[in-house]
């Protein structure tokens, strides 16, 4: 029981650090700046490319990449509002299907680059 004040000192030294590190009320961005690739490159997710589908299309699937690349984003959009984005970190490529989840078709998706994992 003697540790119990060490603990005790050392979450709360830790909750102090986490509480000064994350913002306060932080705002939402706004789906405009969610749609647009240099959004998802300013938060690190590498290079990344809007496609366009003027006709919509209900699935989306990602090349194969290069040994040393990984997407690592892909946002569908289908819809507005709230919920017209599905963020999905570090899809898996060379085939793989994605669909919205609201069923809706998707107008455009936005997938990113960055160099693979070790």
């Amino acid at each position: 029981m003697k540790h119990l004040p060490a603990i005790a000192a050392a979450a709360l030294a830790a909750a102090t650090v986490l509480g000064v590190a994350a913002p306060a009320n932080a705002a939402q961005p706004s789906a405009a700046a969610m749609n647009s690739e240099a959004y998802w490159e300013s938060l690190g997710y590498g290079e990344c490319t809007k496609y366009e589908l003027p006709d919509g299309a209900d699935i989306v699937w990602l090349p194969a990449t290069a040994p040393s690349q990984q997407f690592s984003l892909l946002v569908l959009k289908a819809g507005s509002g709230a919920m017209a984005n599905d963020v999905i970190p570090y899809p898996y490529d060379d085939g793989y299907a994605y669909l919205h989840s609201s069923g809706k078709d998707i107008s455009h998706y936005i997938s990113c680059l960055a160099p693979r994992l070790s």
